[in-house]
């Protein structure tokens, strides 16, 4: 999907993890004011903002910038193609989804 700025990007990413901008400030450490101004003001982050952004979603600095439509992460080189699959699966879920997931993997693993 294609996002026009950076605030599109940032709401997608906010939404895809469940949270609201108050929230994601206190998880970040990025102060509220700051976020407003991104999402409120169009302004745009700084760089060590944009690190901070990447490391938090899990995400490429192009994919925040707009340049790439996919998060652009780098897979641990010991994970195999079926592996790096299924994250990129899961990362797509909605977040009632990832539980459930949780909760399989759970049930699961208590049988072994």
């Amino acid at each position: 999907m294609e996002h026009s700025t950076f605030s599109d990007i940032f709401y997608d990413l906010l939404q895809e993890k469940g949270l609201n901008r108050k929230q994601f400030s206190e998880q970040s450490g990025i102060p509220y004011t700051t976020v407003i101004g991104w999402t409120k003001l169009g302004r745009l982050p700084d760089y060590s903002a944009l690190i901070k952004l990447a490391d938090f979603f899990d995400c490429s600095l192009d994919y925040l910038t707009g340049r790439r439509d996919e998060y652009g992460r780098a897979a641990p080189s010991d994970f195999n193609s079926d592996e790096q699959a299924l994250i990129g699966t899961y990362r797509q879920l909605s977040a009632e989804n990832r539980e459930l997931v949780h909760q399989l993997i759970d049930g699961l693993s208590k049988r072994t």
